[in-house]
């Protein structure tokens, strides 16, 4: 690598740490464990790189540039909360002795180099298409487009030879002549060797080109970006690869060699490769929270931190799951709940995927960087990573997560991005986007903190997802992601950044969570049948931070929603972060704890939760009204139990300022202060399943807390929540 870029490397390295760390001390890395095949990992100089392990050389790949960018002896220092418990800008950083590299343009020409040509001129430009795993080998896949359009397919497959490695590159028919810049070595440089080997007409040729292009260099300070552009000027010794028009494919290899003997990538575990990893036997144990409801724990291989983010069936029973650190499981045996459990490993390397799910036998993950389709072969030990869509800005921020996907009613997938500690220039940070027609992202709403639950509710598919409290968002709430709609966050929009900040309305949500109930809300599900209780219809939604569920009920008003919240249940081992409606009719929940705050113990968990059948007394629904709610019940109402005096209603509402949440503010605007509603008075039905509460002094655009005293079924149970907060966007009229 020539002197300059290798200056730039280590003063970029240094600039992440001072900048993202202060003076605070280093955190220490974790390192990929052996038999891990590659690994998506955001590093300075390409943030959507895949990193691949050649005994003991990295070979990291830059799938924007569609480059080999760095080769190093050493180790991948890994940071970030999911492996250091440390909160870092970039996650991955080269660890050794730097071998090669090579500048960040594409490498490819349709005419011969020349110091006119490059960078610029005839360039192809290209895109990454995806990645191939056969037995233990990697391959990389993708696409050149020449000016003419003619589009050239390319496999690249990394191996280690004899003190050096092999690029073996097989490419599609083409009907002009290819330059390849292999590798681009500085002048006093140690000699290094490249050789290539392939048809007729493959030839490789030694010039010296100044090269010069601008190079980006960003690091991040808390929620604020700091930018820094350089201009680079190589003299480097280059080794361009020139490949003749061909009517079939071709396949050459590049052989780079390096200085010293290489030493041997450690023998990986037997639980470290993709396969069967461990079983645990079916024997679940319960928590008892109530008569109704129990949480029953499913067991977990000792070996095995399921940090669970992304879940959903397959048609044989199967449960997939995908992971914080990066990998994805198939989880057998649940259903049945005899024999054993079975854990098999189906990928690893995975950028911090939440969210995963199944169509048509298919896996689709959410990666940080990338919408990624995964189509596997178990018996021929064959897997496809297919990249769908990578048609957002990426800083490689530790908290650019990107969630989902569901699907839309015309079935198209349905991203959602976290806008907190976005950047300004990077396109559809805080947006629920979907991919269209024509393979495109398009933006449907922006505005989003942390929008931490994407989900599909009731037979007209809308989309709905759930966001965290923190900066210009007031509490957690549920949106309705609907087409131009802005939430307030100021993450980044298609207008001038001065306009964005002085922006005073934003799209209220459906539903707010009280922080006194749910203080970082997660995934969600809708109970589609009985065989989860009397809530059919309903939402679920999960809680991290207090481990536990609470249920939404949901109702359009003059087209938009708006609704209740009720507790539901807690006692979860872990943070709940996923839910799955199974076939079964009962509610899975993954949870996890790394870095972020939880009450819950374990820092992993895989429970299911269980209907006694035995009906709760509950308040199914709440219906707003003209002049009140409508109450209805799961059994009746003892009549005695119904006057006014039982029943304490107030309104409060939250402040839209850039502070971290909001206290409550009364009518009035009274801070830390909620505004009396008189009841005046109660009505129940003849069924006693109905109670209309009668209500004067209440306002839209509030929060209507309500809280029922006494209220007994004809046997003398007191409601199992008596509490719930209804969000009142509008007052239906007469």
């Amino acid at each position: 690598m020539f002197p300059r870029l290798v200056n730039f490397v280590g003063a970029l390295c240094l600039a992440l740490t001072s900048q993202a760390l202060g003076q605070a001390e280093k955190p220490k890395p974790a390192h990929d464990p052996p038999g891990q095949l590659f690994r998506h990992a955001p590093m300075p100089k390409a943030t959507r790189s895949i990193v691949i392990p050649l005994g003991g050389i990295r070979f990291a790949f830059d799938t924007e540039q569609l480059r080999t960018h760095t080769v190093w002896h050493g180790e991948l220092d890994l940071y970030g909360p999911q492996h250091a418990h440390a909160k870092r800008p970039f996650i991955a950083q080269p660890n050794g002795k730097l071998l090669w590299g090579n500048p960040p343009v594409i490498p490819w020409r349709t005419q011969p180099p020349s110091a006119a040509s490059v960078p610029g001129g005839n360039r192809l430009t290209g895109r990454f298409t995806g990645t191939t795993i056969e037995g233990d080998r990697v391959s990389l896949h993708y696409e050149l487009k020449a000016g003419d359009g003619e589009r050239i397919a390319m496999r690249l497959t990394p191996s280690l030879g004899q003190r050096g490695v092999r690029r073996t590159l097989t490419l599609g028919a083409c009907s002009q002549p290819l330059w390849f810049l292999a590798n681009s070595f500085a002048e006093g440089e140690s000699k290094r060797e490249v050789h290539a080997n392939g048809p007729e007409g493959v030839t490789i040729r030694v010039i010296n080109i100044p090269m010069k292009y601008t190079e980006p260099i960003v690091t991040e300070k808390g929620a604020e970006s700091v930018y820094d552009v350089r201009e680079v000027l190589t003299d480097a010794e280059q080794f361009w690869v020139r490949v003749p028009p061909r009517e079939q494919p071709v396949t050459i290899d590049i052989i780079t060699r390096h200085d010293g003997e290489m030493e041997p990538e450690p023998e990986p575990s037997r639980l470290a490769k993709l396969g069967v990893v461990g079983q645990a036997e079916h024997k679940p144990s319960a928590t008892p929270r109530n008569p109704h409801y129990q949480i029953e724990h499913l067991p977990l291989p000792p070996e095995l931190e399921l940090l669970i983010t992304g879940m959903d069936w397959l048609e044989d029973g199967r449960l997939a799951v995908c992971t914080w650190p990066g990998e994805v499981y198939l989880l057998d045996g649940m259903l049945s709940g005899k024999g054993p459990v079975t854990f098999r490993r189906l990928a690893k390397g995975l950028n911090e995927p939440m969210g995963l799910l199944v169509r048509d036998g298919r896996l689709y993950v959410s990666q940080k960087q990338e919408l990624t389709e995964i189509i596997f072969d178990e018996q021929d030990c064959r897997t496809e990573f297919n990249r769908l869509s990578a048609d957002w800005g990426y800083s490689g921020h530790y908290n650019a997560f990107s969630y989902g996907p569901v699907l839309d009613r015309d079935g198209r997938f349905v991203l959602a991005n976290a806008g907190h500690s976005g950047r300004w220039d990077m396109k559809f940070m805080g947006w629920g986007i979907c991919l269209g027609d024509g393979g495109q992202m398009e933006g449907i709403a922006s505005g989003l903190r942390e929008p931490n639950g994407v989900g599909v509710f009731g037979p007209e598919r809308d989309i709905f997802v759930t966001d965290n409290q923190g900066q210009w968002t007031a509490a957690c709430k549920l949106n309705h992601l609907r087409p131009g709609e802005y939430f307030g966050h100021p993450s980044a929009l298609p207008e001038p950044r001065e306009r964005y900040r002085g922006r005073a309305r934003f799209t209220p949500p459906a539903v707010w969570f009280p922080y006194t109930l749910a203080r970082s809300v997660s995934g969600m599900a809708e109970v589609t049948d009985k065989r989860l209780g009397p809530f059919k219809g309903q939402l679920l939604v999960g809680d991290f931070q207090n481990a536990l569920l609470v249920r939404v009920f949901l109702e359009k008003i003059n087209g938009n929603y708006q609704g209740a919240v009720f507790p539901f249940l807690n006692g979860f081992r872990s943070g709940v972060n996923r839910l799955s409606y199974g076939p079964d009719g009962r509610l899975y929940v993954g949870g996890l704890q790394r870095t972020w705050a939880s009450v819950a113990p374990e820092p992993s968990s895989l429970e299911r939760v269980i209907f006694s059948g035995e009906l709760p007394f509950s308040i199914r629904k709440v219906e707003a009204k003209r002049d009140g709610f409508l109450l209805t019940f799961t059994e009746p109402v003892k009549p005695s139990a119904i006057v006014p005096d039982n029943f304490d209603v107030s309104q409060f509402r939250y402040a839209y300022h850039a502070n971290y949440g909001s206290p409550r503010y009364s009518q009035a605007g009274k801070k830390d202060s909620q505004t009396p509603i008189v009841v005046t008075g109660t009505t129940l039905s003849a069924d006693r399943l109905e109670l209309r509460l009668a209500l004067a002094g209440w306002k839209a655009g509030h929060v209507t807390q309500v809280r029922c005293f006494d209220v007994m079924n004809e046997s003398g149970e007191p409601l199992t929540h008596g509490t719930f907060h209804y969000t009142l966007n509008e007052i239906p009229g007469p």
